[in-house]
């Protein structure tokens, strides 16, 4: 019938200036319908609901379109994964930060001691966060040997080391103490016995001593000779003159002790070696420096320590209102060791007497003038 239609002629229809025959509209109707169909065999509608003739097809399908599922959601799983186990980058941090961060180890020793066998720049970083804030303790001959050994190893880290507690239990290491103390001439704060204080901290040129920024002292219990002979050397006078921080351990205090910069005094002991006359009138000494301005023009905190003769923890009382007077008793369980590492982390003694800050003042003058105003 085509054909029939293409060779007779039909009517003609103007279409502006193309002239259309109908066996032209029917062939390019034709030809439009097979090519559509054509390309449209393979495309799979968007709601994934294919049309197959045949079953297993069909089938087969959906088992594809479910593994290419379980695979993208295992994808997804394994990328969660990989972030959430990522290790933290703490090298991409400002130094500044990081700096902040590994000095918070310096309280947990076994903390530390990972961080510097991690690799040879966090060693680095380890040692001068966590040293200035590390209390370093010369007691037994394994901590003086491992620390004389970590020093001849790094001696440029000496002036990192702020913190240290020397009394060594055995004579014959008290010669390795006494040269760690003087080798750390960086030293802020420093527990020791007379001899050290006397064989370690000297004058260098005849003036200049060697320990100028050691401010704080805290030293054992010594006997009246002891103490005459180390304030009779020129080094022992010129060191105590600089001291701010002074804490005696024991009931021994001797008098005109030549302590121009003192700010905060502490003595007694927190043991049960205190004699029963110093335990019950050990505050009127504290009274008697705080009002001599003479002697100590610049003492304003003294703190007389004792201890508890009951069970409980750390009692603090004022035995004479308005007064810069402290008593504190002390727990049996709490040691000079622990009274001096609090100390040196800046949470101890000082830290709780302290004045209230300048901002507490002078709302509580706002206050009270408001009040007075009302």
């Amino acid at each position: 019938m085509l054909s029939h239609l293409a060779d007779i002629p039909t009517s003609i229809w103007p279409l502006g200036s193309v002239r259309w025959t109908l066996s032209w509209i029917v062939l390019l109707s034709v030809a439009y319908t097979y090519f559509i169909n054509k390309f449209t065999d393979n495309i799979v509608p968007e709601n994934g609901s294919v049309l197959y003739d045949n079953p297993e097809q069909k089938k087969r399908y959906f088992a594809q379109l479910k593994r290419l599922k379980a695979a993208q959601r295992d994808l997804e799983e394994r990328r969660r994964r990989i972030i959430q186990t990522r290790p933290f980058r703490l090298m991409d941090l400002p130094p500044e930060l990081s700096f902040a961060i590994l000095s918070q180890c310096a309280d947990w020793p076994s903390t530390y001691l990972s961080l510097v066998r991690v690799s040879k720049r966090c060693q680095a970083l380890a040692f001068r966060a966590c040293l200035p804030f590390m209390p370093i303790h010369l007691i037994n001959p394994n901590q003086i040997v491992s620390f004389e050994l970590f020093i001849r190893g790094h001696p440029k880290l000496t002036p990192l080391v702020q913190n240290m507690w020397a009394t060594p239990l055995r004579e014959d290491q008290l010669g390795t103490a006494v040269a760690m103390v003087k080798k750390c001439t960086n030293l802020r704060s420093l527990a020791t016995n007379a001899h050290i204080v006397q064989e370690a901290i000297t004058l260098r040129g005849g003036t200049r001593l060697s320990h100028l920024q050691c401010k704080s002292l805290t030293l054992l219990s010594a006997r009246p000779d002891a103490w005459a002979s180390l304030l009779a050397t020129r080094n022992g006078a010129t060191f105590f003159r600089q001291l701010t921080h002074l804490r005696l351990i024991g009931d021994r205090v001797p008098d005109g002790l030549p302590l121009p910069s003192l700010t905060h005094l502490s003595y007694g002991t927190s043991g049960r070696d205190m004699s029963v006359a110093f335990r019950d009138n050990g505050t009127a000494l504290g009274l008697a420096m705080l009002a001599d301005t003479d002697a100590y023009p610049a003492l304003h905190t003294v703190i007389f320590t004792k201890p508890r003769p009951i069970a409980g923890g750390l009692r603090i009382s004022r035995p004479v209102a308005k007064t810069r007077l402290f008593c504190f008793e002390l727990p049996p369980t709490h040691t000079e060791l622990e009274i001096w590492c609090d100390t040196a982390r800046h949470r101890g003694m000082w830290v709780l007497c302290a004045d209230p800050p300048a901002h507490t003042l002078a709302r509580g003058r706002s206050g009270s003038g408001k009040k007075a105003a009302s």
